[in-house]
């Protein structure tokens, strides 16, 4: 029987890389206070006791090769040793980041073993940097490699799991992840994010994968200033539906955490509540379907004081408490043009995805 705690993974040397860059630059918010600040949250508020701690270990390079170029791979480690320089849109090296980047891949595939063998229901890695823009070959906007693409392949080839689930609900689009797997057809990434209808972009809900994976890849481009009630609809209308339909054997979370009201980085308007919504969902789902479990993997989240309860209310929610009164849920206003536009996207989304499903 897999064990009832949450596995917490976590481990002093996603500390180490951080990029030379004062705020407000955009590389800045990437830093290791905002984990460590987090972790130190839900330590205090006594959220981790219950927890089975686990250090996360350190991935070799050729566990990032089932997923990425030799070309992306020697550049991360050559440009780690150089201890500087740009390896792709807002992603530098740092004399720490192929240390640290090992270290947050092998915190996503021991949430991977956890699950996958059956030790426990749900894993939660607290690492960085983050991982969901790395495609194939190129490191972009903070990532380096591409965590939660390398569980999920470490998961299908080490272990007798056929089927997995990608649900990203940090802010930002998941490019790295959608790409790695766009033609897989036993691989669904599902992503809810931040997107601008004015200057057309990737995560557009007419991508939908290639080949026998046709509807499998499914974008959920919500407005900016979208608040709680549209990413419950897409939950309820999208999210969950998509996965009965799929049936996952392990559900993976590309956990950012953005798209709360106070991120410096995301233009969202949601608060802990939905991170609340998001475990609770998950916990329903994997207790009335066959899936195994899930694995929570750290993507955005750049308000370090925002970043621990956000975290705490996921946990509550996979553990299948009600919804904590945090104090970041506050009463602030909601345009219902943006809900009515947003109600327009999912139908959309739905009239898409229809003939695939």
């Amino acid at each position: 029987m897999p064990n009832d705690k949450i596995a917490f993974i976590s481990h002093p040397s996603s500390s180490l890389h951080r990029m030379p860059f004062p705020k407000p630059h955009l590389e800045a918010f990437e830093n290791p206070l905002r984990a460590q600040i987090a972790e130190m949250y839900l330590d205090k508020e006594g959220v981790l006791k219950d927890t089975l701690r686990v250090k996360a270990p350190k991935a070799k390079l050729e566990d990032t090769r089932i997923v990425h170029s030799a070309y992306l791979v020697e550049t991360v480690e050559i440009m780690s040793d150089i201890g500087s320089g740009q390896l792709g849109e807002s992603s530098y090296a740092s004399p720490d980041l192929l240390r640290s980047a090992l270290r947050s891949v092998g915190g996503a595939m021991k949430g991977a073993d956890l699950i996958s063998s059956g030790e426990t229901t749900h894993a939660f890695s607290l690492m960085r940097p983050p991982g969901h823009h790395a495609t194939t070959s190129n490191p972009m906007g903070l990532c380096y490699f591409n965590n939660i693409a390398i569980a999920t392949r470490h998961a299908m080839k080490d272990y007798d799991v056929n089927k997995v689930s990608i649900v990203d609900f940090d802010d930002h689009h998941g490019n790295g992840t959608s790409e790695i797997f766009y033609a897989e057809p036993d691989v669904q990434y599902i992503s809810i994010h931040e997107y601008d209808y004015e200057s057309f972009g990737l995560g557009h809900y007419s991508e939908l994968g290639h080949g026998d994976a046709k509807g499998t890849n499914i974008n959920i481009p919500l407005l900016e200033t979208s608040s709680n009630g549209s990413y419950e609809q897409a939950i309820e209308k999208v999210i969950e539906p998509a996965l009965k339909r799929f049936k996952p054997d392990i559900l993976m979370v590309s956990a950012g955490y953005d798209a709360h009201y106070s991120d410096p980085v995301g233009n969202m308007d949601v608060d802990s509540r939905v991170y609340w919504r998001f475990g609770e969902f998950v916990h329903k789902f994997v207790k009335a379907n066959t899936a195994r479990g899930s694995v929570w993997v750290l993507e955005g989240g750049y308000n370090p004081f925002a970043l621990g309860p956000s975290i705490r209310a996921s946990l509550e929610g996979l553990e299948g408490k009600g919804v904590p009164k945090l104090d970041d849920q506050i009463e602030r206003e909601e345009y219902q043009h943006i809900i009515d536009a947003n109600n327009e996207i999912i139908d959309k989304v739905l009239e898409t995805i229809d003939p695939y499903w």
